[in-house]
């Protein structure tokens, strides 16, 4: 008899809708998501000092959100794998109202599991693992497996598939160079994006929206690689367009809207701050 280890949920808890859940009772595995989570109960949005007798591995696919345990602060970014031990604190902190998703695994602390976890995650921070390539065929093959095996055949392999997750999180570590090419080529195409939108473009959101990751990945990627955030990224190709305008001869208003201001006074002000002078001191009149 196939064992019914799989079920689906419509229900909303502090976590969102869950919408799979696999439990072989030393090993639950749960696959949740909010869609709009700064709509939830107030618990999901901060719960920090976190803990369990079990050790906890996350997996996160999306979303806008930072980590903090004992030791640090990180802002999770897709494909990061997380392992916090049996009586760890950890907490989740929601920073915007974008989809979350993860994969949450408990396990029962293991002498042969713990030793590797604790060898691959020896300062327990996040590392991050290639989605598409890596984690996505390793979630969808745990379920498969979990949905075709008896329940008394499937936690031996179940143990079998996490410690594979372990070393494949190995792999990546070890793979550092992967990992500094991914972010190079998403801060190029924000770049790229940029450079050729800055004009329409109304939000970070937007841009993070066209590269498909989330508002805080794109944020730690230029803030890691340029020392600045995309919006003060995108606000200086504005301005810099806006002064090749204004010494042009075009005037200080049709300038305004020509580089994407809302208004003359955000434009103003903008101007004012990264300049030191006002639109009309830079503007050159030109006889027409």
């Amino acid at each position: 008899m196939l064992s019914k280890v799989l079920f689906k949920h419509n229900i909303a808890d502090t976590l969102g809708n869950i919408r799979s859940s696999i439990d072989t009772n030393n090993i639950t595995f749960a696959h949740a998501m909010a869609k709009n989570p700064k709509q939830l109960d107030a618990r999901a949005n901060k719960f920090f000092r976190h803990t369990s007798e079990k050790h906890q591995i996350l997996i996160f696919l999306s979303g806008s959100c930072t980590m903090t345990t004992d030791d640090y602060t990180h802002v999770l970014q897709p494909g990061d794998v997380c392992f916090n031990p049996a009586m760890s604190y950890y907490g989740i902190t929601i920073l915007e109202d974008i989809p979350y998703e993860r994969i949450l695994i408990t396990l029962e602390p293991n002498k042969h599991f713990d030793k590797l976890a604790y060898e691959v995650f020896d300062d327990l921070k996040p590392i991050n693992v290639n989605l598409n390539r890596l984690l996505f065929p390793f979630i969808e093959r745990y379920k498969e497996y979990a949905q075709a095996l008896p329940m008394k055949q499937f936690p031996p392999l179940a143990m079998n598939m996490l410690e594979e997750l372990i070393y494949i999180c190995l792999m990546e570590k070890n793979a550092v160079y992967n990992i500094v090419d991914t972010t190079e080529n998403i801060l190029k195409a924000a770049i790229s994006y940029i450079d050729a939108n800055w004009a329409s473009i109304k939000n970070v959101q937007e841009l993070a929206a066209a590269l498909f990751i989330s508002p805080s990945y794109l944020y730690d990627i230029f803030n890691k690689k340029l020392n600045m955030a995309p919006k003060a990224y995108l606000m200086r190709k504005r301005l810099q367009a806006a002064h090749a305008y204004l010494i042009s001869g075009i005037s200080p208003n049709e300038v305004s809207q020509l580089v994407g201001f809302n208004t003359y006074t955000a434009f103003y002000r903008a101007c004012k701050a990264f300049y030191g002078k006002t639109p009309q001191e830079i503007w050159v009149k030109v006889e027409r």
